[in-house]
């Protein structure tokens, strides 16, 4: 994924922020920040990270990317924690994906 020079540098110009602090609050080098705007380089994730906190918001954001829908935030939330999921938690999803209008939500009393 490639930075989104654009955003960055309207992010950097709504923090009233030069390309000096950036690349200081991101640990990196002027130089480095400089190829970073200009889009002949792109920075890794920890750096991407720094970038993203100094300018107080996302990695994600910086790389232009949609934030994901409710749906796939459950779908993620689920996928990680699928080995903890009890079998009657999994039976009643199952049931509860399986219907066309999302089912009846009077079966998920835990």
């Amino acid at each position: 994924m490639a930075l989104d020079t654009k955003r960055l540098k309207r992010l950097m110009s709504q923090r009233n922020m030069t390309q000096r602090d950036l690349a200081q609050m991101s640990g990196v080098t002027e130089a480095a920040m400089s190829r970073y705007l200009a889009g002949s380089r792109q920075p890794k994730g920890e750096t991407l990270a720094n970038m993203a906190t100094a300018l107080h918001t996302t990695s994600n954001d910086l790389l232009g990317l949609e934030p994901p829908t409710e749906a796939e935030q459950v779908f993620r939330l689920v996928a990680r924690n699928a080995a903890a999921i009890p079998n009657d938690v999994r039976l009643k999803l199952i049931r509860l994906l399986s219907e066309p209008q999302g089912g009846n939500n009077d079966e998920w009393e835990f």
